[in-house]
């Protein structure tokens, strides 16, 4: 039997170079990355689901403390990013704000209802904390997400279980809470704890399931957690713990595979260096439901063998998405063909793309390029201002530029 009475136990506790960095490719994943384990303003926000409702004498009035929500500044933002129409009314929704983009004002409407008077209810209460938080990662905040998430404490504690053990918190609070948390507090190696405690739930409520829906969405909540785990080695720096993460992910029946999987365990070798570990995970797929993913990773395999040249031609084979022009503009400049690079970026930015890799790529080429590259970075901010501006989405910072 679970307290209804205990309260959530307490967690225990660059350089820089003379010249930028060349540009890098990027995968599907960077300019449309899942929301459900990235969280990346490319896509519509996520809702969280709905859990069990909690009983109603728990007191969550130490949740509502204004001393707990940072205020926003706007000095990370360029000065075309402060004005109007950047900048919504106060009195825009809080779903208007997120399904335009607009994550920092979200974040600030999400904390004032929080701190505002009438209470928010309890299912209500959460989903703000969900948004408020994974708006502020959104918008580079991580630090303050990762303070603001020690108030919820211990997200596994007895004090947001209901009498029968289930949760009554949303899961993608919970998984959010144990990255940020793990940030909070210093200690890497508690996210990846976190994760098992998670997963060891999820083993428990597949078994539980009274239906094959239960099932399945069980069974992908664990899935999604085996591969938070491997992120978490990631950035722990652990990339080899990160692959055998991977690789324990894999279909175990005969002839089954994961071409997403096997996708990014090839990407992760050629982090480590293995471009022949990397080539296996494509040689070994057979599968025709994704030929332009595979084809793409493979083009990356030339490009880490640096045979640019036969990369650039399976580049301009491939059907040109914003994602292959992209890279294969990466590929010119690898190659010594700036002006081409130029061009492409230049020409992406023109027809309205704005997604992060892109304008910080071609700032980059502005600064090894032009004697003015302060100048056409700050020419690039007004244009990919005025685009956003017109066609709406979402914000963004002096670092995506390289101010």
């Amino acid at each position: 039997m679970y307290s209804q009475d205990a309260r959530p136990k307490a967690l225990s506790t660059g350089t820089t170079t003379k010249d930028p960095p060349a540009p890098s490719p990027v995968t599907a994943e960077a300019v449309n990355p899942p929301i459900s384990t990235q969280l990346s303003p490319e896509r519509p926000f996520a809702e969280p689901t709905t859990p069990p409702p909690p009983p109603p004498s728990k007191d969550f009035s130490f949740l509502l403390r204004p001393e707990i929500y940072h205020p926003l500044s706007q000095l990370d933002l360029p000065p075309s990013f402060r004005l109007p129409p950047h900048q919504p009314t106060p009195t825009t929704p809080l779903q208007t704000l997120l399904a335009n983009h607009k994550y920092r004002a979200a974040a600030t409407a999400a904390s004032l209802r929080l701190c505002t008077p009438p209470t928010p209810p309890p299912t209500e209460l959460f989903s703000l904390i969900y948004t408020r938080l994974a708006c502020l990662t959104l918008i580079n905040h991580l630090a303050f997400a990762a303070e603001e998430s020690k108030a919820l404490q211990d997200v596994n504690s007895a004090f947001y279980r209901v009498e029968n053990g289930k949760c009554f918190l949303p899961w993608e609070l919970r998984i959010l809470c144990v990255r940020l948390q793990a940030v909070g507090y210093g200690d890497e190696k508690r996210g990846v704890a976190g994760y098992y405690e998670l997963a060891k739930e999820a083993r428990g409520e597949i078994k539980r399931a009274g239906n094959s829906t239960a099932k399945v969405l069980w069974k992908e909540r664990l899935r999604e957690l085996g591969y938070s785990v491997a992120n978490a080695l990631i950035e722990m720096g652990d990339l080899a713990a990160a692959i055998r993460q991977l690789e324990s992910l894999r279909p175990r029946g005969e002839g089954m595979r994961d071409e997403v999987l096997e996708g990014r365990l090839a990407l992760l070798y050629l982090q480590l260096g293995d471009v022949e570990a990397a080539r296996r995970c494509l040689n070994d797929n057979g599968s025709t439901g994704s030929l332009q993913q595979t084809a793409m990773l493979k083009t990356l395999l030339l490009m880490a063998d640096s045979s640019y040249a036969d990369a650039v031609k399976t580049f301009r084979a491939l059907p040109q998405t914003d994602l292959v022009q992209h890279n294969l503009a990466v590929c010119l400049f690898y190659d010594g063909r700036m002006d081409e690079t130029l061009e492409i970026l230049d020409g992406l930015v023109e027809r309205g793309r704005n997604f992060r890799a892109l304008t910080f790529n071609l700032a980059t080429v502005f600064e090894l390029c032009s004697e003015r590259g302060r100048e056409r970075k700050a020419e690039l901010v007004e244009r990919v201002a005025r685009g956003v501006g017109e066609g709406g989405g979402g914000e963004r910072g002096n670092v995506d530029f390289k101010l």
